[in-house]
């Protein structure tokens, strides 16, 4: 096929931008009615102090949620600081919020632990006091050192109020974890442990029209039988939504075809049965 004098994919489309793209950050994310909960009840609960754990398989949302809460904490209250990756040993970890936090990692006299302690105690007891709120992504991957060292900054000194609010996401592994009995210390410490589910097929239709609406892209790019068929075999994990979603678009652009039905999805070479797992 002769593609030297083709359209580009946003030309031939007619829209703003990809609409399954990870270039462009969504402005508006996507949030069922559990997620809108879910995100409520999280707000409700940094606001008193408190810390808390989004539990769940991969792709169900977990890192978008937290960026969007984020994103709502109102920075002249509060100092949010996000590690997209756990999988730091236990100094690593330090280091990591000691750099977001703008602490000196070089000297050697008191360790950096203490360090980070009076640093926090510093942010909520100056006169333009910030709360700091520590997002940890994949969660699962941290040693348990690395959790106590998290819970040994929840709270000032005199253990009278709380220095910091921790955020932890992770895999159903992580859930696992927080049951061990090595693990009570950190437990104890979570006033919640959220567990976070696929989306049901309502929902992941929604998702895609929302995706789709996001991206200004015409709102039958995607026929309702490819629809219910993305989401039957996505089984609700967004980030298997959106990559199967693109699989589908580069098909249909390759066979110059304006809109993704089901006949697309059944020809698509590049979708495999066992994709979704």
């Amino acid at each position: 096929m002769n593609t030297d004098n083709r359209p580009s994919m946003a030309e031939f489309f007619n829209w703003h931008h990809h609409p399954f793209a990870d270039t462009h950050p969504m402005t508006d994310i996507f949030l069922s009615a559990k997620d809108a909960r879910l995100k409520d009840r999280a707000l409700s609960m940094l606001a008193c102090g408190k810390n808390l754990a989004l539990c769940g398989p991969s792709g169900t949302g977990k890192s978008t949620l937290i960026g969007h809460l984020m994103g709502l904490l109102d920075p002249n209250c509060y100092k949010p600081v996000l590690l997209h990756y756990a999988g730091f040993n236990r100094s690593g970890l330090l280091r990591a919020i000691a750099d977001r936090l703008g602490v000196d990692t070089n000297g050697r006299s008191t360790p950096l632990l203490i360090r980070l302690q009076k640093h926090l105690l510093q942010l909520t007891g100056s006169t333009n006091s910030l709360y700091p709120v520590l997002f940890v992504d994949d969660a699962q991957m941290l040693e348990t050192e690395s959790m106590l060292d998290l819970c040994a900054l929840m709270v000032s000194a005199d253990k009278k109020t709380t220095a910091a609010s921790i955020v932890m996401t992770g895999d159903d592994t992580l859930r696992s974890r927080f049951q061990l009995a090595a693990m009570a210390a950190i437990r104890t410490r979570l006033t919640a442990i959220f567990k976070f589910d696929p989306l049901n097929d309502q929902d992941s239709r929604q998702f895609i029209t929302h995706r789709l609406q996001q991206a200004k892209a015409p709102k039958h790019l995607f026929e309702n039988d490819a629809v219910e068929m993305v989401a039957a075999h996505c089984r609700g994990n967004r980030r298997q939504i959106i990559n199967t979603a693109t699989l589908l678009l580069d098909e249909a652009f390759y066979r110059q075809e304006n809109t993704v039905n089901a006949q697309t999805m059944l020809e698509c070479d590049l979708i495999y049965p066992d994709d979704a797992a």
